[in-house]
């Protein structure tokens, strides 16, 4: 039996330059396809881990409330301090109020907080709070200010004898934070948490929500599951996430769904290698049957026949993965993909995929890849040498 060397196969095979054209709009076509569902799975999981990230500033880890609104620091925070499981906490005053600046007004969400605390929890540096008020960055775009510059704030008042009345109060604005999220940074305002006590008439331990750091080894699930058993009915724990939870269940279920369907564009460019090993079988027909004649087994010529798929496998995989990184790393930054925030939450796409995604949608290419030379193959290996060289030489 004679024994060629694959690389001498391929020049016999792919000597024609339409047989390399051919081949590299294959490779291309199903490179291609290969990128667009790993692009389309990257964007999904860039979304949810870019706004997963974004949520947990100025979040914490865990979120506590009072199921009864309001509650006192110090009837909670000795126990919270004994936890192993939690790092680090600090307690704020959220009150919804109006703010007024150059002729116009918006509802906002003021925080009042304890800058030190507030930062160990949250990362969110803000130092510079004091006797003034931190906005979000969207907020002074809109209303065009900046740090110096000064708003008015209308709060509720809370004593039963001016119930419906406004509390008025003036505010220098010492800063401006971007957390990342356009609601955050059009309605997140901060400031001292005892100067709102005081401007609320509220006593100094009295606050609305604790946020909660855990330590870099906890699970985050668990300690939130054991935290409810912990202290019952009185408080409930939230992950930092969870405002946003039915958003991120349902840009998974769209990721796993659009990545099934979208193995038709893969199944498309299987079309492709189908044509391809057709037009090989029907054009070199003839120099596969005279090299079977001369001692080419058939077990070599398979070999071969595989061996050529794994090769158009690996450089459309290759080719797909530099395709994504373009787009990634290039397209996406262009300023014709910046997304409107109010309407996308994220102004800025990007790609995130994980090895698991790599070998899912590798891992299926490869599959209809390897059906289409099995059954391509078995076809040329059910004609006889002898009725294959008759139908080529005659």
């Amino acid at each position: 039996m004679t024994k060629l060397p694959l690389a001498s196969l391929f020049k016999i095979i792919l000597d024609k330059k339409s047989a390399l054209r051919f081949l590299f709009g294959t490779i291309f076509s199903l490179s291609f396809s290969v990128a667009v569902i790993l692009s389309t799975v990257g964007l999904m999981n860039g979304y949810s881990k870019k706004l997963k990230s974004a949520l947990s500033v100025s979040n914490g880890d865990l979120i506590l409330k009072a199921r009864s609104g309001f509650y006192s620091e110090e009837s909670i925070k000795d126990k919270l301090q004994s936890d192993k499981s939690i790092k680090s906490s600090t307690h704020l005053l959220k009150i919804e109020a109006f703010a007024l600046a150059n002729g116009m007004s918006k509802g906002v969400l003021v925080k009042g907080i304890q800058p030190q605390s507030f930062s160990q929890v949250t990362g969110l540096d803000l130092k510079q709070l004091k006797d003034g008020i931190i906005v979000g960055a969207e907020f002074s775009k809109q209303f065009k200010l900046k740090t110096g510059d000064r708003l008015v704030l209308a709060f509720n008042s809370k004593k039963a004898r001016e119930m419906g009345s406004a509390v008025l109060k003036e505010f220098e604005i010492k800063g401006v934070v971007k957390h990342g999220i356009f609601e955050k940074d059009m309605r997140f305002m901060y400031l001292d948490r005892q100067e709102l006590q005081q401007v609320l008439d509220l006593r100094g331990f009295t606050v609305n929500e604790g946020l909660l750091k855990l330590k870099p080894a906890e699970n985050l699930e668990l300690v939130q599951s054991r935290l409810k058993t912990t202290y019952g009915n009185d408080f409930i724990f939230n992950t930092y996430w969870s405002e946003h939870q039915v958003l991120l269940d349902a840009v998974e279920i769209e990721r796993d769904t659009i990545s099934i369907a979208l193995q038709l564009i893969v199944l498309i460019a299987v079309i492709n290698v189908i044509a391809f090993k057709m037009y090989i079988s029907e054009i070199k027909a003839r120099d596969i049957f005279m090299l079977r004649a001369l001692g080419l087994s058939m077990k070599s010529f398979t070999k071969f026949w595989y061996c050529m798929l794994i090769v158009i496998w690996l450089v459309s995989a290759g080719f797909a993965f530099i395709q994504v990184l373009l787009l990634d790393n290039f397209i996406l930054k262009l300023p014709l993909f910046q997304l409107p925030g109010d309407i996308y939450k994220l102004s800025q796409l990007n790609i995130l995929l994980k090895v698991d995604d790599y070998l899912m949608v590798f891992g299926l290419s490869l599959v209809w890849v390897f059906i289409v030379g099995f059954f391509t193959i078995k076809k040329i290996g059910s004609k006889s040498l002898l009725s294959g060289l008759r139908e080529e030489f005659s």
